[in-house]
Order: C-alpha cells, then sequence, then structure tokens
C-alpha cells in the first residue's frame, strides 16, 4: 500500500514536467522546429537512430534466446551446448573414415596404457589389492565351473 501510494504520488507531481530541450530537438515546438532546417535533420536522424537500435535490440534478443530458430538463425550458443543436435550433416569419405578409425583406436590404446600405467603404479594400493584378489576368486571360480562341466560331460556318457 506504501509503494502505490508513492508511486502515484510520483505520477501526480511528476506529469506536468516537460522538457524543452528534447521537444526542441524533435519538432513538437510548432513553427520553430519546422522552420529550422538543422534541427529538422538532427530530429530525423535522432528519431532513426533510436528506432534502428530500438529494433537492433530487439532483434539480438530474439536470436540470443532462440526464438528465430525456426527460420534458420541458430545462435553459435546454442551450437556449443549441443553440437551433436546442431552439427551441419556432413557426408565421410574413404580416407577420412579411415582417419577417424584410426583416432578410435589410439585413443583406445591410450586409455589402456594409462590404465596400466596407473595400476603400476599404485601397485600396493587396498584398491588394487582387492582388484586382484576379486580377480583370482573370478578365476578359480570359473575354473571350478569347467571341471564340473568337463567331469559331468564324462560321466555322463
Amino acid at each position: 500500500m506504501i509503494k502505490l501510494s508513492i508511486f502515484l504520488s510520483f505520477l501526480l507531481f511528476c506529469l506536468p514536467l516537460k522538457s524543452n530541450t528534447f521537444s526542441e530537438v524533435f519538432g513538437s515546438e510548432g513553427a520553430a522546429g519546422i522552420e529550422n532546417s538543422k534541427t529538422r535533420s538532427l530530429s530525423y536522424t535522432l528519431q532513426y537512430a533510436t528506432l534502428t537500435g530500438s529494433i537492433g535490440y530487439v532483434l539480438k534478443n530474439l536470436h540470443d534466446t532462440g526464438f528465430l530458430e525456426p527460420f534458420g538463425f541458430t545462435p553459435n550458443t546454442f551450437k556449443n551446448l549441443s553440437p551433436l543436435a546442431y552439427k551441419k550433416k556432413f557426408l565421410l569419405d574413404k580416407h577420412s573414415a579411415n582417419i577417424i578409425a584410426v583416432n578410435q583406436k589410439v585413443d583406445e590404446i591410450n586409455y589402456f596404457n594409462d590404465l596400466r600405467q596407473n595400476i603400476m603404479d599404485r601397485r600396493y594400493s587396498p584398491e588394487v589389492i582387492e582388484m586382484k584378489n576379486n580377480n583370482n576368486f573370478d578365476n578359480s571360480i570359473l575354473n571350478f565351473n569347467n571341471r564340473n562341466s568337463l567331469v559331468e560331460r564324462y560321466f555322463d556318457k
């Protein structure tokens, strides 16, 4: 309620104020603004600059928020956030496909080399010891199952 009363009193006291300089530039003073060609051209220049600046600002905000995307104007921020969704469709030739396959193999080899180096660096850490023990248990269970299947095959015949 207090904010509303302050707002209304502000409107009451500020309504009769007029800026003579701004109104003279835009030619609302009647004959003085119309007869002076410098004032008239300055008025048009400021009006066009204001209009183009406002339209440019609105269009930039519409573009940045993706409003113009259905018309084919996708902002770069969208492309950077989701390159799979916004990448251009392209055809691969045999040479490019070979390069991609070789790069994938190199990445895979590098991953396993890094993993091996990491395990070698932490050879006696509790995690590595637990992983080795679990692997030994898994191997012994697998061997036990293989032996049982062989014994069953020979005794069933």
